[in-house]
């Protein structure tokens, strides 16, 4: 139950840090499930950064396989990806 309660602080502490990242982006305050990508907030050069920035904030190699919209189309989604590559449980 400890991991449990772990996992999902992790999970609730990622998507916050995602959230800020996402929103500075987009310069608005945004939800964790906004879907960034239909909100238009989101180009190509912009999914490109989004990556980036989570490999080298989080130490995890984002593999081909893993550039699906479905894993950054929100802070929420993000964070569950990360918690995913670190080995952990997700919380989506």
């Amino acid at each position: 139950m400890e991991d449990l309660a772990r996992g999902v602080w992790h999970w609730a502490e990622l998507t916050q840090e995602l959230l800020a990242y996402f929103g500075s982006m987009a310069e608005i305050e945004l939800a964790p499930e906004d879907d960034i990508f239909a909100l238009g907030l989101v180009n190509s050069l912009r999914a490109l950064e989004i990556v980036v920035h989570v490999e080298s904030t989080y130490g995890i190699s984002v593999d081909v396989d893993d550039l699906e919209l479905d894993n950054f189309r929100s802070a929420a989604r993000a964070a569950a990806f990360v918690v995913r590559k670190l080995g952990g449980d997700s919380h989506s």
